[in-house]
């Protein structure tokens, strides 16, 4: 797909969720600040540098999350950075070892990412320090003091970590499992965020997608902070409780909110969509005070005035079953209102068992010291650090291949530079270090945010240079550069870069005379190391998402294929509802939201086709929908009473499975999938029997028969009569786009 300008300068300006982070911009000028001031207090104004810079280093492996994981992070990282500055000072002299070494420090950098978020950091800023190093050579006494430097820094970092850095180790989990109800972690994320995005009518695909990353960062620091712990936990079993208790509101919300787009197009809707819209809204606001009561912040939780509304739904559905007169259009009305009742009921049952546990962390939120020492014990990994890296020594991981592509870039960069002479050159591997990433839409993205920024940033710094002598202003306009970039990194990398080029650059043998020339050798070299980090995507071990797409395709829609059939089982009778079903929702959705990231990225690759945007969205958005009507009739079988199944369901389910698996298999092969079966003729052979059910119904109601089996069977496949219909249409909709994307190719 071809950028138009304007799409393009939005490209690059685009901003992450969330806010700029201050807390991280602040810790960051400390780290600096106070070794600087040291340094020039005791005429060590360099060494103060080297510390201020390496502490720095340091903070950006505490990626944040549970008190243990970043203890760790910083430590690896003092160490490493140690032993990778007394090395590359060392070997700085000689350019064969240099080369090779520099390959090997590369290849263990990448490689570090297999340890998730915190070991990508880490790998990080030991390859940066090392690639730094080498171009300072020195002898031993040289690499000693450094390294002893290092440890120095590397022990500031985390006395000021653990003074900024409360020791509550549970405070991250409750956060993140916070973020599951009221979207804290993302303003667009969060069931309550959900809720008031669909009466807003602004909600989207994504708004699940965010919940469910929520969710799943929940259950992922769960369970790094119960690692190394050797007894149970209150607090664990608590919030695990929480997570549970997010997923099923997610499915029970997901139910209520497709109910109303089905039942809202009814003229009767009317009568109670103030009551519904007024209930929905108490459901925001009370999952925003089970969130604040999660994460510790005071908070009141009152269901009161959402058992109101649920009373005046219930008084609404008495008068329309009283105006019932024979009419079956009437009863389909009825039946309707009844299934949101119902679904309303039993959210505010989930919401009551909810705010009784957010309400006992709030009780007892104060943790013993011994479950302190607990949480320090290291205990045995399911899987070792080193088998998890054998694993991944081989040509079909993504990580390894990656790992290889940074090591050959970076070798590539230290003989250029060695070879031309080029002044500052080990700016061409830092920007390779930092620039190139797992997939080439995001290093093309990085590519044009850091050549535009440091452009910008050379300017400015020059500028200030040029014009301002005095050293304590300089150093204020250091700290604050600092401060900027740091905050802004995660939220627009971009404009981090700007504030930290300028920081960079009047830095640089500090105490000498800095100019034009400077900023010129800043800019040549980013470009150069933008340039070979961009184009060791297209000749080193390729990774384009438009390849990666299909499977992940695939995947979701076989994923959602056993979703439909794990419920559509129970509505058969060949299995009771159990806990497998919200596991294989959980399954579906992460299956939906990996297809979804993978094109997000395909989105940021040059030169994607631009025909296949609309049927790929198309498909993704229906799958989503597909998945929604699902988990409507998986919400419902807590009132399912088994009645015997529906004539020709068998059909329609058999049908509905091959289809899926049709457009699953098309759409890995990149063929056409075979033409749709004769849904509408089945659905048209199983109409018959609920509209039986529904006029004997009415017959009971006319000589006031209260529980009969016949009520029974309509309360058990009323919801499968509004959604079979929807079914039918989303895949429909996906059997289309698959066609149109396939015909592209």
């Amino acid at each position: 797909m071809q950028l138009n300008r304007s799409n393009f300068l939005r490209f690059l300006i685009q901003s992450e969720p969330g806010k700029p982070a201050i807390s991280n911009g602040l810790r960051a000028v400390l780290a600096l600040g106070v070794p600087m001031l040291i340094g020039q207090l005791i005429n060590q104004r360099e060494s103060g540098l080297f510390i201020g810079l390496i502490a720095y280093f340091v903070n950006l492996a505490n990626i944040g999350g549970p008190y243990r994981i970043k203890a760790r992070a910083m430590v690896a990282a003092t160490l490493g950075i140690a032993v990778s500055v007394f090395v590359g000072t060392l070997v700085a002299r000689v350019p064969a070892l240099t080369v090779v070494l520099t390959f090997l420090w590369g290849l263990a950098s990448g490689l570090a990412s297999l340890y998730g978020n915190a070991g990508a950091n880490v790998g990080l800023v030991i390859g940066i320090s090392f690639i730094s190093t080498i171009a300072q050579p020195g002898n031993l006494e040289v690499a000693l003091m450094r390294s002893l430097l290092c440890l120095i820094a590397g022990g500031w970092a985390m006395l000021l970590s653990l003074v900024m850095w409360p020791f509550k180790p549970y405070d991250p989990l409750r956060i993140a499992v916070a973020a599951c109800f009221s979207g804290l972690a993302q303003p667009t994320g969060g069931i309550a965020n959900y809720i008031q995005a669909f009466v807003a009518k602004v909600a989207t695909p994504e708004n699940i997608f965010l919940i469910r990353q929520a969710l799943e960062t929940a259950r992922t620091t769960l369970g790094t902070l119960r690692i190394g712990q050797s007894a149970r936990s209150w607090m664990n079993e608590q919030l695990l409780v929480l997570i549970q208790d997010g997923d099923r509101l997610l499915g029970s919300v997901i139910g209520l909110i497709e109910l109303l787009e089905t039942y809202c197009q009814q003229q009767q809707y009317h009568a109670v969509q103030q009551l519904v819209d007024d209930a929905l809204a108490q459901i925001s606001v009370i999952l925003q005070a089970i969130a604040k009561a999660i994460s510790g912040k005071p908070s009141s939780i009152d269901l009161g005035n959402l058992n109101r509304i649920y009373e005046a739904l219930k008084e609404q559905e008495s008068l329309q079953r009283k105006a019932i007169a024979g009419s079956e259009t009437d009863y389909t009305t009825l039946v309707a209102l009844s299934n949101l009742v119902l679904m309303i009921e039993k959210i505010i049952k989930q919401l009551q068992y909810t705010a009784q546990t957010a309400k006992s962390l709030a009780d007892h939120s104060t943790i013993s010291q011994r479950d302190v020492d607990r949480l320090l014990l290291v205990a045995d990994e399911q899987r070792s650090l080193l088998n998890l890296l054998k694993e991944n020594l081989t040509l079909d991981s993504a990580i390894f291949l990656h790992a290889l592509r940074i090591a050959v870039s970076l070798t590539f960069g230290v003989i250029l530079y060695s070879i031309t002479n080029l002044p500052m050159g080990y700016w061409v591997t830092l920007t390779i270090m930092i620039v190139l990433k797992p997939n080439l839409g995001a290093t093309f993205q990085r590519f044009f945010q850091r050549v535009g920024g440091t452009i910008l940033g050379a300017v400015l710094a020059a500028v200030l240079l040029a014009t301002i002598t005095s050293k304590l202003v300089l150093d204020t306009i250091i700290l604050l550069t600092v401060f900027f970039g740091v905050s802004l990194i995660r939220f627009n990398y971009g404009y981090s870069v700007v504030f930290l080029s300028i920081f960079v650059l009047l830095i640089i043998d500090i105490g000498h005379p800095i100019g034009w020339e400077f900023a010129g050798f800043r800019v040549l070299n980013t470009l150069i190391g933008a340039g070979l980090a961009f184009a060791s995507h297209y000749f080193i071990w390729p990774n384009w998402e438009r390849d990666r797409l299909p499977s992940q395709l695939a995947t979701a829609l076989r994923e959602c294929h056993k979703y439909f059939s794990d419920v559509m089982a129970v509505y058969q009778g060949k299995k009771e509802p159990d806990s497998t079903i919200i596991s294989q929702r959980r399954q579906t959705g992460l299956a939906i939201g990996n297809a979804q990231a993978s094109f997000q990225g395909l989105l940021r690759e040059p030169q994607m086709h631009k025909e296949l945007v609309e049927p790929v969205m198309t498909l993704l958005i229906y799958m989503g929908r597909f998945t929604n009507a699902v988990t409507v009739l998986a919400v419902h079988l807590e009132h399912f009473r088994g009645t015997v199944p529906l004539p020709e369901l068998e059909t329609f389910v058999c049908q509905i499975s091959l289809v899926l698996e049709q457009l699953a298999d098309s759409v890995q092969q990149e063929i056409a999938p075979p033409p749709l079966p004769d849904l509408e003729q089945t659905l048209q052979k199983i109409q018959p029997h609920l509209q039986a059910l529904r006029t004997a119904r009415i017959q009971e109601l006319a000589v006031n028969l209260g529980h009969t089996p016949i009520r029974q069977a309509v309360i058990d496949y009323s919801i499968l009569d509004l959604e079979i219909d929807q079914i039918v249409r989303r895949l429909t909709a996906m059997h289309s786009a698959m066609v149109r994307l396939t015909s592209g190719n």
